[in-house]
């Protein structure tokens, strides 16, 4: 036998060694029973005659009682070697099972010529799935079909509600409510005009982009817009400015009417004794209290025998007691009678003095810096009976809700003069107009400027702006500040340094004409700042002012914290030296400023639009102003 023939034969003894043991083992465990087939008498021959070269185990042939031949293979080929066991399988077979495992067989040369075999067989069988035909028996199965079907509704089922849950978690989720834009009347600027030239101005005024323009109504024709006169001069204003796009604003005073009023002639004459209730009407022999009028003397009356009515602006005129349903509905029917004429906006004056409190004491004397004033002028006392009484929020805010029935929400509802004490014309949070008039800016910049001119604008518009803000208005979102100031203003101050400062404060400017158009360039630089005005940053950012680190100077800042959106800042000297203003402490300012504009007082040798200045050292000439752009922090 040759050394290939030799190694198969130890190879086919190993594999029959091997599978005998495993046989074994397997009767121990499971303690069964091996089987065995007989084999034909031409297998047998097979076997029996098979060349040693191909022989794997011997085959030793025995005859059962029977006579029939049968064969049996282990491993060291004794007794009952003419039986095979179905389980362990024939030589050849096993043969090609070893092949199928992951096998690795070393030869080993021994000093004899021999090889000695390692074989390491992989102790799991690799598994193999089923075939194609065998899984299509169960294709039609009612067991697997009923499966399958549940498997698939369960699946989309699923997926459709996982995908109805996202929708809701889109819809429900809490949404950010898009910026409100700003009204006609905040978007500003407006401009007051009188009744002697107003026609001739129309196209300047809408040149200059004006929103509004603000007419002064005479006091004691409030309550006669209904006759033809007046009522024909309302209606021109209107149709004059309602052509160019521009809405007209009624100064209005109705806290008193004419003794000439109808109301105060049937109070009067007692045809309606119930209108007297409309006024402040004591029976007493002498005046009630000691009450001034704003012009000196006694605020009463007697218009009959022992009877006193309150006149605090003048002889000719009668105070109304607007808590009143009365008067209230007098004011009602005035405000809705010049709605239908087409006024959009409503300003009244004297508003501390719409309610009254009837049954008041004396007056007491207030604490008076100036030693000019005596007792017998208004200044001396307090007017705590007849100013700023409980009750003026809830009656303006009735009034704020009149005003936009009448004008189907497009017009608005405010006050002409400065309301001094705001928390007295509230309800909670909401305070009773929209556009107060508030702070003491206009005040300050009528002064002489001196070195703590800055820090006391500064101090003047913060807390504005910080009590403002607080408050509620009666149609939603948060009051807009008016910021009157007239030509006696600039004394200090240049239209075009003025202008430049306060038209990108947090409210409105309310301005006259001459303000605006003060020389050959203001209508292109008012321009400019009406752009601004119209960006996100000043119509929904945040406001902060601050001085320079000398408190020389004073500037601010309007940001809106949105991708895209610069912010601006804006400075004002008001020293008449130059200065390099450091505004580097300023919360969110860059450390690199662009200039976009500046005043015509403004006169820095390379600085001009696009020029970049650092925020510690903002170069600022004497008594000018200038609006730069930056990137927020």
């Amino acid at each position: 036998m040759d050394e290939t023939n030799r190694n198969s034969a130890k190879l086919a003894i190993e594999a029959a060694r091997l599978q005998s043991a495993a046989a074994d083992k397997d009767k121990q465990d499971h303690d069964t029973k091996e089987s065995y087939k007989k084999l034909s008498e031409a297998e047998l021959e097979q076997r029996v005659n098979a060349p040693a070269s191909t022989a794997q185990v011997p085959v030793t042939a025995n005859t059962d009682g029977n006579g029939s031949a049968m064969v049996r293979e282990n491993g060291n080929c004794k007794d009952g070697e003419d039986e095979r066991m179905l389980n362990g399988g024939g030589g050849d077979a096993e043969k090609e099972k070893l092949t199928q495992k992951e096998v690795e067989v070393k030869f080993v040369p021994e000093k004899n010529g021999d090889a000695r075999i390692d074989m390491e067989v992989e102790s799991e069988q690799t598994f193999s799935g089923m075939t194609k035909e065998e899984l299509m028996k169960f294709a039609n199965d009612p067991f697997w079909v009923r499966l399958r079907w549940f498997l698939f509704v369960v699946f989309w089922a699923l997926w459709v509600g996982m995908l109805l849950g996202a929708v809701y978690i889109i819809m429900d989720a809490p949404k950010c409510a898009a910026p409100v834009p700003l009204t006609w009347y905040q978007e500003g600027p407006l401009v007051t005009v009188d009744e002697r030239n107003y026609k001739d101005h129309v196209d300047t005024l809408q040149k200059f982009g004006a929103k509004g323009v603000i007419y002064e109504l005479p006091a004691d024709e409030t309550y006669l817009v209904n006759t033809p006169a007046i009522e024909d001069k309302i209606k021109a204003l209107v149709g004059t400015f309602n052509a160019k796009d521009i809405k007209v604003i009624l100064d209005l005073t109705p806290n008193f009417v004419t003794k000439d009023d109808q109301l105060f002639k049937d109070a009067l004459e007692g045809t309606d004794p119930a209108s007297r209730s409309a006024f402040v009407w004591k029976q007493t022999g002498t005046a009630p209290t000691n009450w001034l009028a704003l012009e000196g003397g006694s605020a009463w009356q007697e218009v009959a025998s022992q009877q006193f009515v309150l006149s605090q602006f003048g002889s000719h005129r009668v105070d109304l007691q607007l808590s009143d349903p009365l008067a209230k509905d007098k004011l009602k029917t005035t405000l809705h009678h010049l709605a239908q004429l087409g006024v959009r906006g409503f300003r009244l004056a004297n508003a501390k003095h719409f309610i009254i409190d009837h049954d008041g004491k004396d007056d007491i004397i207030a604490q008076v810096n100036n030693k000019d004033v005596d007792l017998t002028q208004y200044g001396f006392w307090t007017h705590s009976h007849t100013t700023y009484q409980e009750g003026l929020g809830a009656l303006l805010q009735e009034l704020v809700l009149e005003v936009q029935n009448a004008t189907n929400g497009e017009g608005f509802l405010s006050v002409s003069d400065d309301i001094v004490r705001p928390e007295v014309f509230t309800v909670g949070n909401t305070l009773g107009m929209d556009l107060p008039q508030y702070g003491d800016l206009e005040s300050v910049l009528r002064q002489p400027i001196e070195a703590d001119s800055a820090k006391k604008i500064r101090d003047d518009v913060a807390k504005t702006y910080n009590e403002i803000k607080g408050y509620n208005t009666p149609t939603g979102g948060k009051p807009w500040i008016q910021w009157p100031y007239q030509k006696d203003s600039l004394a200090n101050v240049a239209a075009s340094e003025y202008n430049t400062f306060m038209f990108l404060l947090p409210g409105v400017p309310v301005v006259p004409l001459d303000v605006l158009n003060y020389g050959n360039s203001s209508h292109s630089f008012i321009e400019h700042l009406e752009k601004y005005r119209a960006t996100p940053s000043y119509q929904h950012g945040t406001f902060g002012i601050a001085t320079d680190a000398n408190g020389t100077c004073v500037g601010y800042t309007r940001e809106w914290q949105k991708s895209g959106n610069p912010g601006y800042f804006v400075a004002l000297n008001l020293a008449d030296q130059a200065v390099q203003a450091d505004f580097s402490d300023v919360e969110g300012i860059a450390e690199e400023l662009t200039v976009v504009l500046t005043s015509e007082n403004y006169q820095v040798a390379d600085i001009a639009a696009k020029s970049k200045v650092p925020s510690k050292a903002v170069p600022l000439s004497a008594r000018s102003a200038l609006v730069t752009t930056y990137v927020p922090k």
